[in-house]
């Protein structure tokens, strides 16, 4: 075997820890997975056994998204101060601490689940913003597009985890079993402490010792660190200049990277994904799920997710972001479609339930399928490395936070549009939704996969840039 060769298996091997590292990184998503899969479950128990009303499993349903807000929002203020692995692997001891006080008292107090749902939001939030942008400073141009879609992967196991969880255990044992088994997952958030930081925050430390010991196990030995030292530390002196911050806003590059984050995400949350997932047991149950119990249907869910993502993160290199996020919108809005007119079908004729059974279970199958194909993993590959480095921390969480208030605000409303609109005209305009994001993607929507972060830095052509172009 010739050296060449030796040292291009040795590339290859470590490009495993980039793998080992984005996965780890992302198992807070597998946290907020199990967070939204539990309402499927848990608010039909609490309806049945504990005569919870709507409005109180609304709130419960709903105070997640609140949380994710607030910890959104918290890290504008944190994340560069502290470092980003210490962050996430603290949220584990909160977790947990969480789900024994929702388990603390058998008679299901509504009070303890609003308390203990908020408080796994405000965890979720901080994932949301801090996972991609680590995952994108330790990756390289190579595989980053790949890496990033690892966070949409964990999220749908953690909701699989769930749905499997509750179709599991039956109703009788109550909800604080499904709890308890829920919130002893978020134990695999511990390996994060085993990461190294990511070179970029080692540098803005300026510890180079540090930052070439965390290249070196993320590229490995043979690698030339010094090169890409020097490319982290002109990014840093980018991200430094506050000289130029006042003019980022009228920067056009800039703004289109910024409306396509928040266009991207606004889409992600107005879908109707995450409505269908918190109640995916009542929507199956009452829409119809073939030969399928709705419990069964919520598993067939679970896994074309966790599939269909995983080839995502492989096709993203090979068709790019755009044509993923445009597909992915554009099937969503046919299957919506399709499903708001099997809902006028059925309203027109209830025998019609009975031909077509299997189409309410086929088309919202396809619609996670659809989802998972663009809009759910590539949303967060764009947080990571669509936006400059001197914007990236605050327009992440603002666009987090954002996001999941609209989230907040259709799940609280979803129940009185499908009163005064109907189930059909609400899926129709969900469609519609879809449509226009496939549309505002195919033209705002900018791939950078196989760039590195300096390339795309240097793509927004701030003055500051154009400066350290000639250091």
């Amino acid at each position: 075997m010739t050296t060449a060769s030796i040292n291009d298996n040795v590339v290859e091997i470590r490009k495993l820890n980039q793998y080992l590292g984005a996965f780890v990184a992302s198992l807070g998503g597998f946290a907020l997975g199990i967070s939204l899969g539990w309402n499927s479950k848990a608010s039909v128990v609490l309806r049945n056994y504990f005569d919870a009303t709507v409005t109180e499993i609304g709130l419960i349903g709903g105070i997640l998204n609140g949380g994710i807000c607030i910890g959104a929002i918290s890290m504008m203020f944190i994340a560069g101060r502290v470092p980003r692995t210490k962050i996430m692997f603290w949220t584990m001891p909160v977790l947990l601490l969480t789900w024994i006080l929702m388990i603390s008292h058998r008679g299901q107090k509504v009070v303890l689940f609003l308390i203990g749902r908020f408080i796994c939001g405000i965890c979720g939030g901080v994932f949301c913003v801090l996972t991609p942008i680590y995952v994108a400073e330790i990756a390289s141009k190579e595989t980053r597009g790949r890496l990033l879609a690892f966070f949409q992967l964990l999220i749908n196991c953690g909701v699989m985890y769930a749905f499997y969880v509750a179709h599991a255990i039956t109703e009788v044992e109550t909800v604080w079993r499904y709890s308890a088994i829920c919130g002893l997952a978020c134990l695999s958030i511990a390996p994060v402490k085993l990461l190294p930081e990511s070179p970029l925050y080692y540098l803005s430390r300026n510890d180079e010792i540090n930052a070439e010991k965390s290249l070196r196990w993320y590229r490995g030995d043979t690698y030339d660190v010094q090169h890409e030292i020097s490319e982290t530390k002109r990014l840093i002196l980018a991200t430094s200049s506050k000289k130029f911050s006042l003019k980022l806003v009228r920067n056009r590059r800039v703004l289109r990277s910024i409306a396509t984050c928040f266009g991207v995400i606004l889409a992600q949350h107005l879908c109707g994904v995450n409505m269908m997932i918190f109640y995916a047991l009542i929507l199956f149950d009452t829409s119809g799920s073939g030969e399928l119990t709705g419990s069964e249907q919520t598993l067939v869910v679970g896994a074309v997710q966790i599939l269909v993502s995983l080839l995502a993160a492989f096709l993203v290199d090979v068709l790019g972001r755009r044509i993923l996020l445009t597909l992915s919108s554009l099937l969503m809005g046919l299957f919506l479609i399709l499903l708001g007119w099997f809902f006028s079908l059925r309203d027109a004729d209830p025998e019609n339930d009975d031909i077509y059974f299997w189409m309410s279970p086929t088309w919202i199958t396809l619609i996670f399928a659809s989802f998972n194909l663009g809009l759910g993993p590539i949303s967060w590959s764009l947080l990571g490395d669509t936006l400059p480095e001197q914007l990236k921390t605050p327009v992440v969480s603002v666009a987090v936070a954002f996001g999941w208030l609209i989230s907040l605000m259709a799940t609280l409303t979803f129940d009185e549009m499908i009163i005064s609109l109907g189930g059909t005209k609400v899926m129709w305009l969900s469609a519609a939704i879809c449509w226009l994001t496939g549309l505002f993607c195919a033209i705002v929507a900018k791939d950078n996969t196989g760039k590195s972060l300096i390339e795309i830095q240097e793509n927004f052509r701030i003055e500051s840039n154009r400066e350290l172009a000639r250091t």
